[in-house]
């Protein structure tokens, strides 16, 4: 493909190929983003060089994530995607360049080659902006992730639970998952009073190239997007303090992303979370002078167990409805549903309903059209995949049935995503077969409420005590 060229404040470089423009005016720049309020809220102009290159990068490769269609590439999905940054520190990321080309592509699935070239020009350094009351950063000692999901409602709660004093950070996609997001913070501020805490949003969205007319085919997929948050959440950090971490909640289980059958071995499994590659992005801020560090809090838990640590504290009680794990939340339209809803059928989804299950939260909010039976897998394999996810799952548990008691077996498929230590390998062999009997235990109890017929359907005749 074409190299694609980011330019910094319409500076003039001899690009030849898709051209995206990270303008200091937002009516000439094709990258529409608020990111400058990251550093403005703190009363300040500008952040380092070093982090402001972190941003520019996580700016650069979701854009051209999300607009150069897989579809593109040879096997539909795995791309090679050539990028030219501008950077203040070159030399700093010359001696990252290809441990971070790695980090990438293990994230994506692709084959990310990244050319950085000199700048002087700095992004939308001229002013402070005066929308946002000044927060103090000596206010707060960590960044959270802050997606509205049920993981991460419930690393908020942790966090405050250790009377910890976090900034939390969401990210900008939706306008109704936006304002989810600020009432389950606010909910949180108001519970936890006595200790700082705030939530603050950034968002950046590409739009076509400025030198090619016809318009470039998007891409709907975006794996890059994590990567983005993080370069926000660690470009706050920084703000607060050296080695202020940064925490990502994410249950171990969703974190390895074991594939669940052969065919999504690829890169169609998301890996923001998997050891191996937060292992390589820490090495990269250390390598570059950055002293913040992303850590997973949940990785050694499962969604599960996860929701009992919160089972009795009444915000939990009170709001776990509310919070959206979906992958599609927005899709309830089309069943004439309110949107945003959890689908209750998605991956996502599933193990969300079998976290809360597993500790008798028996009332979850889901698009009422859709049971968990044989009926719903039969009326939609053949309309538009809405059952595949389920019939992935179903084929995970038979697997694992058939195979739990071969320990060899277990672990390679735990390594399938990446490599992991002996020491991750036991945490994670443990995550795993709790979060598929977790799972056992959800079709249990649709095999009672809902009609039935998940087990005959793959042949299972083990219920969740047997394999306890």
């Amino acid at each position: 493909m074409s190299d694609v060229w980011i330019v910094k404040n319409e500076q003039q470089v001899e690009a030849q190929g898709i051209t995206f423009n990270l303008s200091s005016k937002n009516n000439k720049s094709n990258i529409k983003s608020d990111i400058e309020n990251l550093w403005r809220m703190f009363s300040l102009e500008n952040v380092s060089p070093i982090i402001e290159d972190f941003l520019i990068i996580g700016m650069a490769i979701f854009t051209v994530d999300k607009k150069i269609s897989r579809k593109l590439s040879e096997d539909g999905w795995s791309r090679e995607l050539n990028v030219n940054i501008p950077v203040l520190e070159i030399q700093k990321w010359l001696t990252v360049k290809t441990k971070l080309e790695r980090t990438l592509s293990f994230l994506s699935g692709d084959i990310w080659n990244i050319s950085f070239y000199s700048t002087v020009e700095r992004f939308r350094g001229e002013k402070i902006n005066n929308q946002y009351s000044v927060k103090n950063k000596n206010s707060f000692d960590c960044v959270s992730l802050f997606s509205g999901g049920l993981d991460s409602f419930c690393g908020a709660l942790t966090l405050m639970e250790e009377k910890k004093n976090p900034l939390f950070l969401g990210f900008k996609e939706y306008s109704l998952l936006i304002r989810r997001q600020q009432s389950l913070f606010k909910e949180i501020q108001e519970a936890y009073k006595q200790q700082n805490s705030d939530f603050v949003q950034f968002g950046v969205t590409p739009s076509k190239p400025l030198n090619i007319n016809k318009s470039v085919a998007g891409e709907s997929t975006s794996r890059s997007r994590s990567f983005l948050f993080i370069t926000g959440a660690v470009a706050v950090a920084s703000i607060i303090g050296e080695n202020t971490p940064v925490y990502i909640p994410e249950n171990g289980f969703i974190g390895i992303n074991v594939p669940l059958t052969q065919s999504r071995s690829g890169s169609c499994s998301t890996r923001t979370t998997h050891p191996f590659f937060l292992k390589l992005l820490n090495e990269v801020l250390i390598e570059v002078g950055v002293t913040t560090q992303v850590t997973n809090v949940y990785s050694s838990m499962t969604k599960g167990e996860i929701v009992e640590r919160h089972q009795n504290n009444p915000v939990f009680r009170e709001n776990y409805k509310a919070t959206l794990s979906c992958s599609h939340p927005c899709h309830g339209r089309y069943d004439g549903e309110s949107p945003p809803v959890n689908c209750g059928y998605c991956y996502p989804c599933l193990i969300r309903r079998a976290s809360l299950i597993s500790n008798e939260f028996f009332e979850d909010q889901y698009n009422p059209n859709y049971e968990l039976n044989r009926s719903f897998i039969e009326k939609n394999q053949k309309l538009d995949g809405k059952a595949s996810d389920l019939k992935a799952v179903l084929f995970t548990i038979k697997r694992y049935v058939e195979n739990r008691n071969d320990q060899l077996y277990i672990r390679r498929l735990l390594r399938i995503q990446g490599p992991l230590t002996s020491e991750e390998l036991d945490s994670y062999e443990r995550v795993y077969r709790e979060s598929l009997r977790e799972i056992l235990q959800m079709i249990d109890y649709e095999e009672a409420t809902n009609g039935g017929g998940l087990k005959k359907y793959m042949d299972l005749k083990e219920s969740y005590e047997e394999l306890c």
